[in-house]
């Protein structure tokens, strides 16, 4: 009976251990434990044009945040720019960009669900139930991404024309 207890013991106190090892590894690999700061953002970004044509661009610089709001004309791959918007901006500890005016009132958060060398991936709120995910892509000079968007747009339609004539010739 002894020795059954004593096993008993060591099992306990072994999950024990075990379980605080396992929490400390998941907080310390969960999403918002990693702080991301502005150095991380710094450059200019590219955003994947959203079914409207909107492909902003925005760039990091210092604690600057400069968006040149740009819309895609689909059919052409050309795009306009709109007028140019500056922010002064901070990464708060739940890893969101906070955006302020010039004269230091809050106007958005964006949260940063990744960043790797060439790709950032942002979300932002638009309703209490809805949240819109943005794509961007890290570049060397302010170019949208219409021109792809265009090509992309292209392949779609011809595939569904495809799609099309294969359905009306069965």
């Amino acid at each position: 009976m002894i020795k059954s207890g004593h096993i008993n013991m060591k099992l306990t106190l072994l999950k024990k251990s075990l379980t605080s090892i396992l929490l400390v590894s998941m907080s310390m690999f969960s999403a918002n434990s990693f702080g991301y700061t502005p150095k991380d953002l710094q450059g200019i970004w590219a955003m994947h044009p959203l079914n409207n044509g909107i492909a902003n661009l925005v760039e990091f610089s210092g604690n600057t945040a400069t968006l040149h709001p740009v819309q895609c004309d689909f059919e052409t791959g050309l795009y306009t720019v709109d007028s140019i918007e500056k922010s002064n901006f901070k990464v708060n500890k739940q890893n969101q960009i906070e955006l302020y005016n010039e004269q230091g009132e809050f106007e958005q958060a964006l949260r940063i669900i990744s960043i790797t060398d060439n790709q950032l991936v942002l979300e932002e709120a638009a309703s209490d139930t809805i949240m819109l995910k943005f794509h961007y892509n890290k570049i060397n000079k302010l170019t949208p991404n219409c021109i792809k968007y265009k090509k992309n747009i292209f392949k779609s339609l011809v595939l569904i024309w495809l799609k099309l004539n294969i359905i009306s010739a069965i």
